[in-house]
């Protein structure tokens, strides 16, 4: 046996054993509802897994008042996501329309100048060619953006979710309980950790995973690995946090209120608690606590506020998300920040002919 096929062997046995209970078949089963929207995508097979294990521990499925809750949530943060990107997109292209403008201003007044080299080294520039790349990519993006959200638009809440956030909603739902989730910043983008909670010994059990692992299991095949990914450079994060080293703010859309800073969640952990309703059913209280990247520990609860809960996990997702993007990529600058910087040298360069009395 091979060192891969033993590993593949230990999750399978772990994943099945009963103390992974219903997590367990989720993430390794043939029959999983993430391995069954990849074959049939035009069935719920979410909302159906979530509504048996509800109607298996409570005799009850899941109230269509929480569905229609996440749904209005969903259909907002569907809109705002397709707003974003044809927003940036439009940014963009306007961005390169001024800087085309430049470019002819530029060779102009160069060869009103006489300087021929500057002159013909304009006129043979790739850069011209790379803007129409760029314009005609952002009006694809926007494009597709558009269709995304139409064909979207009627789906359920749910299927907006990543892997990890739909089982950490199960577990909000009251659905699977008896655990928690643990979510953390990374290199490869969030992690989550799922936890028995207040398990005996026998039932003890937890597991580690990630969009990207799921995603590429499901999707693509390849087994569980061990293994977990590197932590955020700590220099980069005290940095950003004593605000010696600034993110490149984004202010297109919606996303303006995930730029990272000292307030970008680092960690969001989540459990739920049952309670008794006047009516005598069960009830579930969601508890989330997340760690800011200054330290600061925040709680919050929801008394079956799905939508709330909803908007937060997916919330620190999002800042998570782009905290790791500035950290991983720094230094490099963000591409509106590089139009910016050349906008001003070309605005410099005509500048320097017009002082010069060329026009």
């Amino acid at each position: 046996m091979t060192w891969h096929d033993g590993v593949k062997k230990f999750f399978s046995t772990y994943l099945a054993s009963p103390r992974m209970g219903p997590l367990g078949y989720i993430l390794s089963s043939r029959y999983s509802p993430f391995q069954l929207e990849t074959e049939l995508p035009s069935r719920n097979w979410r909302d159906a897994f979530e509504d048996l294990l509800a109607l298996d521990l409570r005799g009850q499925m899941i109230p269509e008042a929480y569905r229609k809750a996440e749904d209005t949530f969903a259909a907002k943060k569907r809109y705002h996501l397709a707003s974003d990107i044809i927003a940036l997109s439009n940014t963009l292209i306007r961005e390169n329309k001024e800087i085309d403008s430049r470019i002819t201003r530029l060779s102009r007044v160069a060869t009103k100048s006489g300087d021929k080299e500057l002159a013909a080294h304009l006129a043979d520039s790739t850069m011209r060619s790379q803007l129409k790349a760029i314009t005609s990519h952002s009006i694809t993006q926007a494009q597709e953006a558009k269709s995304r959200y139409e064909s979207d638009e009627s789906k359920p809440a749910s299927s907006l979710k990543s892997h990890c956030h739909w089982i950490a909603s199960l577990i909000s739902s009251g659905a699977l309980p008896g655990w928690s989730w643990y979510e953390r910043t990374s290199v490869d983008g969030p992690v989550v950790t799922f936890d028995r909670v207040n398990a005996p010994p026998e039932l003890e059990a937890g597991i580690s995973t990630s969009d990207m692992e799921l995603a590429l299991q499901f999707d693509y095949g390849r087994p569980w690995s061990f293994g977990s990914p590197q932590p955020l450079r700590e220099d980069l994060l005290q940095a950003l946090v004593d605000g010696t080293l600034q993110a490149p703010e984004f202010k297109t859309g919606s996303r303006e209120s995930f730029n990272a800073s000292q307030f970008s969640i680092m960690v969001q952990a989540g459990r739920a608690e049952p309670f008794k309703r006047s009516d005598g059913s069960t009830g579930t209280k969601v508890i989330l606590d997340n760690n800011l990247a200054n330290g600061t520990w925040l709680s919050k609860e929801f008394v079956e506020e799905p939508e709330k809960v909803f908007e937060e996990i997916h919330h620190a997702q999002q800042s998570m998300a782009d905290l790791r993007g500035f950290i991983v990529t720094w230094p490099s600058k963000d591409v509106l920040d590089h139009i910016e910087d050349l906008k001003k040298t070309l605005d410099e360069r005509i500048a320097d002919y017009e002082d010069d009395s060329f026009l």
